[in-house]
């Protein structure tokens, strides 16, 4: 799939017609890996701000044994809108989650739960989502130190600071407070790709799996220029999957920011990622 100018896998069979690359793919995974997330956060924000049943105190309880005792968030009892009109309420509370520009372009988009739901899919089986998230694309392309080989410049990991700190602008903890109250509308759309038993939270889990396992980008990565793409030096490095291969030109200050990020997130929704 496409990533960068320059994607950094295999080369299009001979009998096909080149496409263009986009110039951005993993960019987007990072807002949205979580993004995905972060789109129903802002509905939910704006609708618990309306009129809710009176708060009911409750009986004393025996005390929970804290070792067992969840530390999920639980949802609580909202009136959410059906999976295809979920856009515009979204959209009108945006603002109340980030004043983020990088954000604030996402969410202008259409189908925001469906194509969040698909991004994560594809990050948790090891492909970029260049489809559902094609709105987000760097200023600049990626650059190497050199014509046929070199190592990525500086600037092309510069580049993803401004998504990085998106991402990074809205605290997890709250984050996932948010996400158990429009889970919902996420199985809906998880269930629509085929995933009839879908749970949501196995998709995210995955995703953020496959990026918290990835190992730490090297302070000097070197890439092969081929015809159309480009390819890792390291062998190692050349056998990630392509959502991994793409991480890794966040940049090591960038990717690390990223995937402590992501751990938070899923300590906080108690999800099994197996790190």
């Amino acid at each position: 799939m496409a990533f960068e100018d320059l994607p950094l896998s295999r080369p299009p069979d001979p009998g096909r017609s080149p496409r263009r690359p986009s110039q951005s793919s993993t960019s987007r995974w990072v807002i949205v890996g979580a993004g995905a997330v972060i789109a129903g956060v802002a509905l939910t924000l704006w609708w618990m701000s309306r009129a809710q049943p009176p708060a009911v105190i409750p009986s004393p309880t025996s005390p929970t044994n804290p070792t067992t005792e969840s530390r999920r968030p639980k949802p609580q009892p909202l009136q959410l809108p059906s999976l295809p009109d979920s856009d515009a309420m979204l959209r009108e509370a945006a603002g109340t989650l980030s004043r983020n520009p990088l954000l604030a372009r996402l969410v202008a988009t259409r189908g925001l739960v469906r194509n969040a739901t698909l991004a994560i899919v594809q990050i948790g089986g090891g492909k970029t989502p260049a489809v559902p998230l094609a709105v987000l694309r760097p200023p600049v392309r990626l650059q190497i130190n050199g014509q046929q080989s070199g190592r990525v410049e500086a600037a092309s990991f510069a580049r993803w600071e401004s998504a990085t700190s998106a991402l990074l602008s809205v605290p997890p903890s709250d984050l996932a407070r948010i996400y158990v109250n429009v889970k919902e509308l996420f199985d809906e759309a998880y269930r629509d790709l085929g995933y009839p038993n879908g749970d949501f939270d196995v998709a995210l889990s995955k995703a953020i799996r496959v990026i918290v396992s990835t190992p730490p980008s090297p302070p000097e990565m070197i890439l092969f220029r081929r015809e159309g793409y480009f390819e890792h030096v390291d062998s190692a490095l050349g056998s990630l999957q392509p959502v991994q291969k793409q991480l890794l030109l966040f940049g090591p200050a960038n990717q690390a920011r990223v995937q402590s990020w992501l751990r938070q997130l899923a300590a906080a929704l108690e999800l099994k990622i197996g790190d």
